[in-house]
């Protein structure tokens, strides 16, 4: 609904298609919360929380699978914004803050109690509220569609294989045609067949509990890797640790959700022996994985489940998460039983009354110190001890929660597919763009508690306003760049900074690459080969300026790519891209440059014909010659017979090892193609035990 919503706002038509009666689909479901730094709700609460420390609780969650680095810099940059724009354009009071497991700081936002103390779950005062939205503003811009699944992706083939969606196979026999496609379709959580994502990535996990709704399947994984989108991490599947076992029903294979809130917020866990043995705050991977080691498994009138841990809350704990909540989890569906003290907690569990006695007390002592020396926590919401009383007790187990594996995104929401290409192995498939829990390379081997709502909000803005751009009426973004008038002052152009990728150890020590979205998605860029750009920006009211070659190729869709240098030698403008976010707004230029025209049989520059090229470059000024290079290389696979060999050589200057930029990718093209470039590699202040040639080009 967020992407609806943003593509609506373009001036898109949207038709929201939804295979249940009701739209909302597990994210009506979420309980804990959506993450945000740097928010007015922190800031009312005297939160201390930052970009730096938002980012590595998510790569410390992930660090088991692939986080892809400017997929959470999106992701983080763009997390206050998510939060302030449910809050203020719709309305949802996200008041209420938590720290959740794996979090240095409070940063998940929840919305208080109704007016009669009821309990407001967050994931569907979202979706409820945004569905309402779409009903009384967007009438003539999005029609809902309920019990409409799409079951294939239209599309066609282009002469150079690559494809474009153009609409949607909805029920088995309905074209619905579109310019794009966004999927927002969820995970496979509760995929259990043999055949299925779950038995085809995790069989380990057939038959294991799950907090997912009946329709989370994994259509639409399915979907884009029919149409060859690449997947990535599909084996990792998060297991929440707590999922609530129902003892009136503990067979019941749907698990209702324990919110993390209730550890968050004070509760502590133990096993059938009556000891702790986790830090209830820990990441949820670590969590159950702990309750699988330590504790027994349920049993019940014959009944033999998996491995459960019992949760306890104190009163200060009870009242921090809200009693107006656990009356819904208590009274309601009776998951909760109250126990008047530690010995009535001991017959319910069946263990001695002096083991939790033990333990209670220990935890007491530990949060006086502010840390538990068996299990490491250091952050204790509320207290819990051997004198406690009135005390709500429940059984819990892990369960199925998320899947962090699927289609795998840039961070303009584009579906990637893998290409066999001499430099850069992605391309994106046109028109089909995706958002939330269908996507990977966000969370990697565990997703960090809150980040699922906040995905949803942050990347379905982005998709569905970059698909909104596919019919962007100019098909050049320099349309007048190859000629004098097009070029120069007057032609500033507006770009977006898409993303800054730390390239030291791709393209050489203090190095970024860094992208900015065109104008449309499937746009070009309208430069030739070799012509350059200039870039400006603002930083204190100064205004500051640089020229660079472009490393993406002038036919590449939707994106415009640089090398630029990330110390002094960068330039003033250096330290304003580095310290850039994505979203931030530039103004780019085309300029003059070399302009190679690589035609359908033959290489012109000034409309005379090139039999052969010698390129010399320095140090990060090689960035021209790459683009001359890539360019090259796919025209000598396209042509082979048509080239003599060797008509592509470069010489390589740099004063040290350091300075040196792309080597891997002149390594890659020339492995491609060895009969038709080489390059010789020159320092001036070489280092110990260098075998190649030293000195100044001048002396060859």
């Amino acid at each position: 609904m967020s992407a609806a919503i943003e593509a609506a706002d373009a001036r898109a038509h949207v038709t929201l298609l939804e295979k249940e009666p009701k739209a909302g689909g597990n994210s009506a479901k979420a309980t804990s919360g959506i993450n945000g730094w740097g928010t007015d709700a922190q800031a009312e609460q005297g939160v201390a929380d930052e970009e730096r420390l938002f980012e590595r609780d998510t790569f410390r969650s992930g660090r088991t699978g692939r986080t892809d680095r400017s997929l959470v810099r999106t992701l983080s940059s763009k997390s206050a914004d998510a939060v302030h724009w449910l809050k203020h354009r719709h309305g949802v009071p996200l008041t209420v803050l938590s720290q959740l497991g794996g979090h240095s700081a409070k940063r998940t936002h929840r919305a208080p109690a109704d007016a009669d103390g009821r309990p407001v779950p967050i994931g569907w005062k979202i979706t409820s509220t945004l569905k309402a939205t779409i009903d009384a503003e967007y009438g003539d811009r999005i029609e809902v569609r309920t019990g409409a699944a799409v079951t294939k992706l239209v599309h066609a083939i282009g002469a150079d294989g690559s494809k474009t969606v153009t609409g949607v196979e909805v029920n088995g026999s309905e074209v619905v045609e579109a310019d794009a496609v966004v999927l927002a379709t969820g995970g496979f959580g509760c995929c259990q067949s043999a055949d299925g994502l779950m038995g085809r990535f995790r069989p380990d996990l057939i038959g294991t509990p799950t907090t997912n709704g009946p329709f989370a399947k994994g259509e639409g994984v399915l979907l884009g890797e029919e149409l060859g989108a690449e997947l990535v991490d599909m084996d990792k599947v998060q297991l929440h640790p707590t999922g609530f076992i129902d003892p009136k029903d503990p067979s019941n294979p749907t698990k209702y959700l324990a919110p993390e809130a209730i550890r968050g917020s004070g509760g502590i866990l133990v096993n059938s022996a009556g000891k702790r043995f986790v830090n209830e705050l820990d990441l949820r991977s670590v969590v159950a994985a702990a309750i699988q080691e330590h504790c027994s498994p349920y049993e019940a009138d014959g009944y033999v489940g998996p491995p459960f841990a019992w949760c306890i809350i104190a009163p200060p704990a009870q009242e921090l998460f809200g009693a107006p909540v656990l009356s819904f989890y208590k009274g309601r569906l009776g998951l909760f039983e109250e126990c008047e003290d530690v010995s009535a907690v001991a017959d319910l569990v069946g263990c001695s009354v002096e083991a939790l006695t033990v333990t209670l007390q220990e935890y007491e002592e530990a949060s006086k110190l502010g840390m538990c020396r068996k299990t490491h926590k250091d952050v204790f919401p509320s207290v819990i001890g051997p004198g406690s009383r009135n005390l709500l007790v429940a059984r819990i187990t892990p369960s199925i929660h998320y899947t962090m594996g699927g289609l795998n995104i840039n961070p303009s929401g584009e579906v990637q597919e893998r290409i066999g290409s001499i430099v850069g192995s992605h391309r994106h498939i046109r028109g089909l763009f995706a958002a939330g829990e269908v996507t990977g390379g966000v969370h990697g081997g565990n997703r960090l508690g809150g980040n699922s709502l906040l995905e949803c909000v942050v990347f379905g803005r982005i998709a569905g306003e970059r698909a909104a751009t596919v019919r962007h009426p100019q098909e050049a973004m320099f349309p007048d760049a190859k000629s004098d008038g097009g070029r120069g002052e007057g032609n500033w152009i507006p770009v977006v900074l898409r993303e800054v990728r730390n390239t030291d150890k791709k393209y050489g020590m203090n190095t970024r690459e860094i992208r900015f979205n065109m104008h449309g998605s499937f746009q070009h860029s309208g430069l030739d080969i070799g012509q350059f750009i200039a870039l400006r920006g603002q930083l204190d009211g100064e205004t500051l300026m640089g020229y660079f070659s472009p490393i993406t190729r002038p036919s590449d869709e939707g994106v415009i790519g640089i090398l630029a240098r990330a110390d002094d030698r960068g330039g003033p403008i250096a330290g304003l891209l580095e310290l850039s976010r994505p979203g931030s707004t530039f103004y780019m230029c085309a300029m003059g440059g070399l302009r190679l025209k690589f035609e359908q049989e033959r290489i012109a520059f000034r409309s005379k014909e090139v039999k052969r090229i010698g390129l010399l470059a320095g140090g990060t000024g090689i960035a021209p010659m790459i683009q001359i290079i890539r360019a090259y290389g796919h025209y000598a696979r396209a042509f082979p017979g048509e080239l003599p060999p060797f008509q592509l050589s470069l010489v390589y200057a740099a004063e040290e090892m350091h300075d040196l930029a792309y080597m891997k990718i002149l390594e890659t093209v020339q492995a491609s193609i060895p009969h038709h470039f080489r390059y010789h590699v020159m320092l001036n202040r070489p280092p110990l035990g260098w075998t190649g040639k030293s000195g100044s080009p001048i002396e060859m």
